[in-house]
């Protein structure tokens, strides 16, 4: 049986090898204008900062990888123990697997498939509650652009719109406190499943106890770090604008931004397939904060080009990396490893 499960974890580790390269080279050399993004990068190479802005870029992608990696040793401390470095590999293997699959559905089974010994069910489960906090992150983000295009989308002239505007805001503002009062006493989760299945609880008990692990504290600091993650790769995306010569503030940039990473988590996608998303919402986004549709086609082509740099900064550089720890991955254990 040993054997059996050698095998197959090295057929599943070869598929996804194939899949992976298979998918990069569609979506950079079938799909996307590989050559007219090369181009855009020419001709920014001497405008000014170029080397400065770049390298900033560049830095950031290990400092938002860390981020990750810590949230999910720190959740996964509450099963087995994980090193940094371990974590690190599991974030990278997760990336790798999640660019075929949808929603990035992988970043749970590359991530769980690292660890020797904790039950896969429970790490999923404490998996999703960090990207429940990324996910909270976004949206609190996202809602706060909302209020910023409303007066975009409903003229403040007469006063039933003003009076729509600030029920707007005002229903923003109590969503967005209910969602994080309901993260943050997530543990109270186990308690109503435990209330609502009866009888069932017995057979869920040991997967809807992992919710109940993590305290209001524990939440808060994973919150907190979803949150300094997030502000690490919109920044990313602030000065890759920049780079492509998109005069804009900060502040503005983080409101065009928070709803562009509103729009791609609401839509389905595979993670690979997103460097086409990305750019369509990117040009839809902008158009509505410039107020110009269409927008002009240097234009257009220098926001594609931003959204695209990042896609290939975030996801298709760390897929390629997370290649070299695919075989760590075990799909198949021997029953001396299992946990009863």
């Amino acid at each position: 049986m040993a054997k059996l499960n050698k095998t197959y974890n090295i057929l599943i580790r070869f598929a996804i090898l194939v899949f992976t390269f298979y998918f990069l080279y569609e979506q950079l050399f079938y799909k996307h204008d590989l050559s007219s993004f090369l181009k855009s990068i020419e001709a920014v190479t001497r405008s000014k900062n170029f080397v400065l802005l770049s390298v900033i870029v560049v830095l950031l992608l290990p400092v938002n990888l860390l981020l990750e990696s810590l949230k999910w040793q720190y959740l996964m401390q509450k099963l087995e123990h994980v090193t940094m470095a371990g974590a690190f590999k599991a974030i990278l293997a997760g990336i790798t697997v999640s660019v075929f699959l949808p929603n990035r559905v992988g970043d749970y089974l590359g991530r769980v498939f690292i660890l020797k010994k904790a039950d896969r069910w429970q790490a999923t489960l404490a998996t999703i509650l960090g990207s429940m906090a990324q996910l909270l992150t976004t949206i609190l983000f996202g809602l706060t652009a909302v209020v910023f295009f409303l007066p975009r989308w409903i003229s403040p002239d007469s006063s039933l719109n003003r009076w729509a505007s600030a029920g707007l805001v005002f229903s923003i503002f109590v969503v967005s406190a209910v969602l994080v009062f309901a993260f943050l006493n997530f543990s109270v989760f186990s308690v109503l499943l435990k209330s609502i299945s009866g009888r069932a609880y017995k057979k869920i008990a040991r997967y809807a106890e992992v919710f109940s692990w993590y305290n209001v504290r524990e939440l808060f600091y994973v919150l907190l770090i979803s949150i300094i993650r997030y502000l690490v790769f919109s920044l990313q995306f602030f000065l890759l604008l920049r780079i492509f010569q998109i005069h804009i503030g900060y502040l503005h940039a983080m409101m065009v931004i928070g709803f562009i990473y509103l729009l791609m988590s609401i839509i389905p996608t595979i993670a690979l397939s997103e460097i086409g998303v990305r750019g369509s919402v990117s040009l839809y986004a902008f158009g509505l904060f410039f107020g110009i549709t269409p927008l002009s086609e240097g234009l257009s082509r220098a926001i594609v080009a931003a959204s695209s740099a990042l896609w290939l900064l975030n996801l298709a550089l760390p897929a390629l990396s997370g290649l070299f720890f695919i075989f760590k991955l075990r799909f198949f254990r021997n029953n001396k490893n299992h946990e009863h």
